[in-house]
């Protein structure tokens, strides 16, 4: 999640008919959510399928998954647009600068290693597609619930048939989260009421507009916000509050920012190791949290 910014043109994205979709008012609850950051990613690859099971297995609350489509159609994991930072394609497709995800077949993409940027030990982990995942956590009964980042607009109906097909609809059992807010208006009349959309905000927005204003468009179509590190403050949470709106935070690597964030409220956290107790140890104390998981 490191394109901090929301579209320039935010009003234009608010429908009239939206108003109703915002969500009901937090209420008092036991502990944050935590959300594993790419999986495990911290132990292992982002966005493979080591560093999913990995993260599942330390009780992660949420798996978080970056999803972009492949020229051919098909959903896999991958954070950023191009393939050069987590994969060898430069290797293997060297003709193919600057290898953006949407350039390439899935068949192109499975011949790619996404471990070996990461560690030896992981080389040969393949790209993985969102059905594999589900099949994957599955079969090996992971129970953890996935936390779905939609990386580009337009491929909500494509997400949402997926699932479907593995009956990962049910409440309590997704939350979708965007940088674009058209992504998340598009979602919303194709899912369950329960399922929480959550509206990424960055720097970039914030320098232009105040938390009380852009908060106030959000609350018109999405349940929250997940906010980076650098903007989480005791004001933004309570702002956000009060508007009915969960925060999330995005990424928490430090027991210190762990202890000073579980201390102004916020209702989850990204974090690179969702298995260091000591972390998730500083948060098992009454905080806000989302209505919509209990």
């Amino acid at each position: 999640m490191r394109r901090i910014w929301l579209y320039a043109g935010f009003l234009l994205w608010l429908p009239l008919g939206l108003a109703s979709s915002a969500a009901p008012q937090p209420s008092v609850a036991r502990e944050p959510i935590i959300i594993a950051h790419r999986g495990a990613s911290g132990h292992a690859p982002e966005h493979t399928l080591a560093s999913y099971r990995l993260a599942g297995r330390m009780h992660a609350d949420y798996i978080e998954v970056d999803v972009r489509m492949t020229k051919d159609g098909k959903l896999i994991a991958m954070h950023d647009a191009t393939l050069a930072r987590t994969t060898n394609a430069e290797t293997v497709y060297p003709h193919r600068s600057p290898w953006h995800v949407g350039d390439f077949s899935l068949a192109e993409l499975k011949r790619l290693d996404a471990g070996s940027w990461f560690s030896k030990r992981f080389a040969g982990e393949p790209i993985p597609t969102l059905e594999d995942i589900m099949r994957t956590l599955e079969a090996e009964r992971i129970d953890a619930p996935l936390y779905i980042e939609l990386k580009q607009p337009g491929i909500e109906k494509a997400v949402v048939q997926l699932l479907q097909k593995h009956h990962d609809l049910q409440r309590g059992r997704i939350m979708f989260q965007s940088f674009h807010p058209e992504s998340l208006q598009a979602l919303r009349p194709l899912i369950p009421r329960g399922i929480p959309l959550i509206q990424l905000i960055g720097e970039r927005e914030t320098a232009r507009i105040g938390p009380g204003e852009l908060l106030g468009q959000v609350a018109v179509y999405a349940d929250g916000i997940g906010l980076p590190l650098s903007l989480a403050s005791k004001e933004w949470v309570d702002a956000a509050h009060s508007r009915g709106l969960i925060v999330h935070v995005y990424t928490v690597n430090d027991t210190r920012d762990l202890a000073c964030l579980c201390s102004i409220g916020v209702d989850g956290l990204f974090t690179d190791y969702p298995d260091r107790p000591a972390r998730i140890a500083a948060c098992r104390s009454p905080f806000i949290i989302d209505p919509l998981l209990e």
